[in-house]
């Protein structure tokens, strides 16, 4: 039996070619990580919400195996906003895809992704597959 990578993870499109609506676990916020220990206060942060969503959309969503290079990069995403789901295990976050150095193998990738989401046998988690 094969357990699902990504299990409670969705992505969304949202009408705009670059805006995307992903849910996530609740990751730990600076304050958070801090109050714990996990990260110093002369450490840079870097937001989870966003390594999750990289990695969901080229690995679950596009399919790319684990390390290969996906030209979208942390620094061409930001979070426009957030939302708690249900009884607050989960997060639903707007994604924002930054038009700044911009190039073709990003527009590829968004072009890719966004077919995925269209497509009638994506059900937010993962391509339906005759395997499962």
């Amino acid at each position: 039996m094969s357990k699902r990578r990504f299990k409670g993870l969705y992505l969304q499109a949202t009408g705009d070619p670059c805006c995307f609506s992903f849910v996530t676990y609740t990751p730990q916020t600076r304050e958070q990580m801090l109050a714990c220990g996990d990260l110093d206060e002369s450490e840079e942060y870097f937001n989870p919400v966003i390594f999750d969503f990289l990695l969901f959309a080229s690995e679950a969503a596009l399919g790319a195996l684990a390390g290969n290079p996906f030209p979208i990069t942390y620094d061409d995403v930001s979070i426009i906003t957030s939302r708690q789901r249900g009884s607050g295990i989960q997060h639903e976050y707007l994604i924002r895809l930054s038009a700044q150095d911009w190039n073709a193998a990003k527009q590829s990738a968004v072009d890719q992704l966004q077919e995925v989401l269209s497509s009638e046998r994506w059900n937010g988690a993962q391509l339906r597959d005759s395997r499962d």
